[in-house]
């Protein structure tokens, strides 16, 4: 949890920065990292991945075939960071455009784009490297590292984004490349402690490389997880793409209102690395009942901590949003989605734990169903009749996120206690 809120304190100074330059700068960094994060999917799935890899063998005591998986999973995400950022820089223009986002935020996009997304190969090793130690017990490296790289990541944008210390101001563009340098920086200490150091989880050189028994495992844990990540992502553009339609001020209070959301991913985030670490590392060692048992703690205390933040959210809204941006119509559209966000937190708490705790026992399939059916099923079919057949206001398009973690809290329960998660086979 401290790792997140230290990460998530970076991002938000980082958008507390850009809101002061304006509703399509806030705009357009959120958008642009909101099709970072679908091109980065992949990243996402191998470090789901080599959490279940090495927690598995650390609760079997194979502490050096941890290290041989998580050798192949970096190999992995630094080749296939480079190829999606390859793409991406090409295919920029063409995505802004394809969303029909309005001319000023494509023309400050596009640059932004270009070089964020070659940051999402340092980001993938940082994942994938967080992952594998999170699987192994040691939260506090990660958290750590989170902390050279934010104060770094923060630093570098507050002078690059407004031109200080005789340099050009360069607004998001600054943004941009201090955010990168931050995450180098990250992915550079990683692989000194894992080669050098003295941390659990020990690499050689020969370990990166191709190992195509490791490998495949890996790969096959990590697609399922991938694919989840990405249908996720990719609906959420969808998604966005009719928020689009109600134009740049409501696109940027949903930014405004997706980073305060972030705050949720925090405990949701740490409940749901706690869930997978204890559920692989009891499986590991077969003890079916204390995985179970763990489970529900994990449930509850992260059930626990959301409400929390359900209430604050609904009581200071108007002031969160004045926080990011001074805009009164964005800020009106950001309190419309944060209130919206605060009645959703008992069941992001227990979607996350739960399908947190599924991949850990290795079961990466169940969640991509349940977000399939969330998203697919219910959100985006729903945005379209309620937005595009019914003309009903963006108030109307941002609920739609209830009623889509309604149906996931549903199913997730329903696969968790048929009980199968409990033989799936690493």
């Amino acid at each position: 949890m401290l790792a997140g809120l230290l990460e998530n304190m970076a991002t938000t100074v980082d958008m507390i920065m850009v809101g002061r330059l304006g509703s399509a700068e806030i705009a357009s960094v959120g958008f642009s990292a909101m099709i970072n994060w679908t091109m980065s999917s992949l990243s996402l799935g191998l470090s789901v991945a080599v959490t279940a890899v090495v927690a598995r063998h650390i609760g079997a005591g194979k502490v050096g075939e941890a290290g041989q998986g998580l050798g192949q999973a970096l190999s992995l995400t630094a080749l296939l960071g480079l190829c999606v950022a390859l793409i991406t820089f090409v295919a920029a223009p063409g995505i802004f455009k394809l969303f029909g986002v309005e001319e000023e935020v494509l023309r400050l996009s596009v640059p932004y784009l270009r070089i964020i997304t070659f940051a999402g190969v340092f980001f993938g090793i940082i994942f994938v490297s967080s992952g594998a130690l999170r699987g192994a017990g040691d939260t506090r490296t990660p958290m750590y590292i989170g902390l050279a790289a934010n104060v770094i990541h923060i630093g570098l944008n507050y002078i690059l984004i407004f031109g200080k210390f005789g340099l050009p101001a360069l607004g998001i563009t600054g943004a941009a490349i201090g955010t990168m340098l931050s995450l180098l920086a990250a992915s550079i200490i990683y692989l000194y402690l894992f080669l050098y150091g003295r941390v659990r989880l020990r690499l050689s050189w020969k370990d990166f490389r191709w190992n195509k028994v490791k490998a495949l495992v890996i790969i096959r844990l990590a697609l399922p997880a991938a694919l989840e990540q990405f249908v996720l992502q990719f609906g959420l553009l969808i998604y966005v793409r009719f928020i689009v339609a109600f134009g740049t001020v409501a696109l940027s209070g949903y930014q405004v209102g997706m980073q305060v959301l972030s705050l949720s991913f925090i405990p949701n985030t740490a409940f749901s690395i706690a869930a997978a670490t204890l559920v692989g590392q009891n499986l590991g060692a077969a003890r079916k009942e204390e995985a179970k048992r763990t489970v529900w703690i994990c449930v509850f205390w992260g059930t626990v901590s959301m409400c929390v933040l359900g209430v604050l959210y609904l009581g200071f809204a108007r002031s969160l949003a004045a926080i990011f941006i001074k805009d009164p119509e964005a800020i009106n559209s950001a309190v419309s989605f944060i209130r919206v966000v605060a009645v959703c937190q008992m069941g992001m708490a227990i979607f996350f734990t739960m399908a947190g705790a599924l991949r850990g026992a290795g079961d990466t399939r169940s969640p991509l169903l349940v977000t399939l059916l969330g998203m697919y099923g219910v959100r985006i079919p729903a945005s379209w009749v309620f937005s595009e057949i019914l003309g009903l206001g963006v108030g109307i398009t941002f609920s739609l996120l209830i009623l889509d973690y309604l149906v996931r809290v549903a199913a997730i329960l329903f696969l968790y206690k048929r009980g199968r998660w409990l033989e799936t086979e690493i």
